[in-house]
C-alpha cells in the first residue's frame, strides 16, 4: 500500500523536475550572523572532490537547470572553482551565494566565464547595523559596493539578498540598491529555525506588519519578497553530505544522500512544495547574461 503511494508521488515529482537546487556544500562560515538559519553545527564533515562532482552529474540527470552554491560560506570549499566550471560545462546556470567577506576581484576574474550570477548578502546600508548583525567588521557595505562594480565589469548578473530584522525593518535602502544596481533583489523576513538560530534570533524577529513596512518602502524597486510562509518548504536544498533538507516544520529535516538513493525518492523523504516554489517566483529568466 505505501509503495503504491510512493510510486504515485514519484511520478508526480518527476514531472516537475528538480529544476533549481541550492547546494549548501560547505557548512562552515567566518561570519557570525545572529539570524543565520544554516549554521549546520551538526554536520562535521563534507564530501570529497570526487563525490562532489558526482553530485552535479546526478542533479543534471534529475532535470536540474540551475545550481546555487551556498553555505555556510562556499568560498571556503577548496574545490569550489572546479565545481563551478564543471556545472557550466554540464549546461547548468551557475550562481554563487556569498556574504562577500572573502570574495575578491581575483576570484571573480578567474571564474567569470563559468559564473552566471553572484548573489551578495547585505541587510543594511548602515555599517553599524551590519556589524551588529554579525556581518563584517564595519566595512561590509563599502566592500559590497566595490564587489558590485567588479561583478558588473565582468558581465555577471548581480543579485542581492537582504534579511529584514528588528534592526532594519524601518530602513530605506533605496539609494544603496540604486547605486549597486542588482538584476535581482530578494528580501526575506527573518526566519527562526530550531536548532540553528533559536538561541540568538528572538530579539531580531519581526511581525508581518513590520516586514510589510520594509516591502512597501521599496516597492518601486520591485524586490522579490519572501515572508516566513513563502520560504518554508519551497526550496530544494542540498547539504554538505548530499542530502536534501527542508524547513517546513520550523526545524531542519534531512533525507538520505543522493549518492545512495534516487534524488526523486530523496526529495520525497523531506518534501518540496512546488506550488509555493512557483508562487514565490522561484522560476524566472535566470539565463540572462550580464544585466545591469
Amino acid at each position: 500500500m505505501n509503495s503504491g503511494l510512493i510510486d504515485r508521488e514519484t511520478i508526480r515529482m518527476q514531472s516537475r523536475k528538480l529544476v533549481s537546487v541550492n547546494w549548501h556544500l560547505w557548512p562552515r562560515c567566518m561570519n557570525n550572523c545572529s539570524f543565520c538559519f544554516g549554521r549546520f553545527n551538526e554536520i562535521k564533515t563534507t564530501l570529497n572532490r570526487e563525490n562532489a562532482l558526482r553530485i552535479l552529474r546526478i542533479l543534471v540527470d534529475s532535470g536540474t537547470e540551475k545550481i546555487s552554491f551556498t553555505g555556510g560560506e562556499p568560498l571556503l570549499c577548496p574545490h569550489l572553482g572546479e565545481l563551478i566550471k564543471e556545472s557550466h560545462n554540464l549546461g547548468l546556470t551557475t550562481m554563487l551565494i556569498t556574504s562577500g567577506t572573502i570574495l575578491n576581484t581575483k576570484f571573480i576574474e578567474e571564474h567569470h566565464r563559468y559564473l552566471d550570477w553572484i548573489a551578495l548578502s547585505v541587510d543594511s546600508s548602515n555599517e553599524h547595523i551590519q556589524k551588529q548583525l554579525g556581518r563584517g567588521n564595519g566595512n561590509h557595505v563599502h566592500k559590497i559596493k566595490k564587489l558590485s562594480k567588479d561583478i558588473h565589469s565582468y558581465n555577471i548578473n548581480l543579485k542581492i539578498n537582504t534579511v529584514v530584522t528588528k534592526l532594519n525593518w524601518n530602513e530605506d535602502m533605496t539609494e544603496f540598491i540604486e547605486e549597486i544596481a542588482p538584476v535581482r533583489w530578494k528580501v526575506f523576513q527573518v526566519l527562526k529555525i530550531v536548532g540553528q538560530n533559536d538561541g540568538t534570533i528572538d530579539q531580531l524577529l519581526i511581525s508581518e506588519e513590520e516586514f510589510n513596512v520594509f516591502v512597501k518602502t521599496h516597492n518601486h524597486l520591485k524586490p522579490v519578497v519572501e515572508s516566513n510562509k513563502d520560504m518554508k518548504g519551497s526550496y530544494i536544498m542540498l547539504d554538505a553530505l548530499g542530502r536534501f533538507f527542508q524547513n517546513s516544520n520550523g526545524y531542519l529535516q534531512y533525507s538520505q544522500s543522493i549518492l545512495e538513493i534516487d534524488p526523486i525518492k530523496a526529495i520525497i523523504q523531506v518534501g518540496w512544495d512546488y506550488n509555493k516554489f512557483i508562487k514565490r517566483g522561484g522560476l524566472y529568466n535566470w539565463n540572462i547574461k550580464g544585466g545591469g
